[in-house]
């Protein structure tokens, strides 16, 4: 199958694309922080605000990867309609 069709049978996630060491050893030097930080807090509300923060970071990390799919999309979109409209224009 070409891309296209894979795209159109949903066979193309770019989330299941590999990151990158950068992205991996940030997100692992933000779970040790937390883990640290949970270790450190004494009560049930104290250790259940970090939850909340990791979930919310979690959250934030899928949205900011939505966004950048979708602007990366748009600007493959514009270059092709760009190289197509100057075909065109030259004959």
């Amino acid at each position: 199958m070409t891309i296209l069709e894979n795209f159109y049978f949903g066979n193309v996630n770019p989330s299941e694309f590999k990151q990158s060491n950068d992205t991996r050893k940030k997100l692992s030097e933000m779970t040790e922080l937390l883990n640290e930080l949970n270790g450190l807090l004494t009560t049930e509300q104290q250790k259940e605000k970090t939850d909340q923060i990791d979930n919310c970071l979690l959250s934030l990390i899928a949205l900011s990867e939505r966004d950048a799919y979708l602007e990366g999309f748009k600007l493959g979109v514009k270059m092709i309609t760009e190289i197509y409209t100057d075909t065109q224009q030259r004959g």
